[in-house]
């Protein structure tokens, strides 16, 4: 474990781009809408500001292995409103791409507002609940990495937000 790689608790603006986009399955069930998207890819790269004045530039890269929604529709069967989750890895890498850590991320709330057509088309503002974990490599071997953000979107405008986290 080496002690020159910053640790403690840290902010950074996470603005997520998308490399290979999800490409969403329908399954109608029931009379329940299940949309479901695999092997999909989104990265940021962002500096994590410590409290004590030091930055780390990073580039994370976010691999999906399973985002799940669920269409709600309103009391005349209109789709209103899409809900659910994601969850996959997460590698977080140094400015010349040395990989620091290595873990999972998860969408604990993904909330997007439609116009009630059958195409889902969504309106407002998207709301998801993100959060990243994992354990060191390299020169960060030993310590564990953890972030939480709720990112938002406006229109075709990328997910963003504030993030918090922590490096022990």
């Amino acid at each position: 474990m080496t002690t020159d790689a910053p640790t403690g608790p840290f902010t950074c603006e996470v603005i997520l781009r998308r490399i290979r986009a999800p490409e969403f399955k329908r399954e109608d069930k029931h009379g329940v809408t299940y949309l479901t998207a695999r092997g999909y890819e989104i990265a940021y790269d962002t500096v994590l500001r410590f409290a004590h004045g030091v930055q780390l530039t990073i580039k994370a890269r976010l691999v999906g292995e399973l985002n799940q929604r669920l269409i709600i529709r309103d009391p005349s069967g209109r789709p209103v409103r899409m809900s659910g989750y994601a969850q996959g890895l997460a590698e977080i890498d140094d400015a010349e791409g040395h990989v620091l850590f290595r873990g999972r991320y998860y969408d604990s709330r993904t909330l997007r507002l439609l116009t009630g057509d059958d195409a889902f088309t969504p309106i407002g503002q998207a709301v998801v609940d993100h959060w990243e974990n994992g354990f060191g490599d390299g020169a960060y071997a030993g310590h564990a990495f953890s972030m939480g953000v709720q990112l938002t979107q406006e229109g075709e405008t990328p997910l963003r937000g504030d993030g918090r986290g922590h490096i022990d």
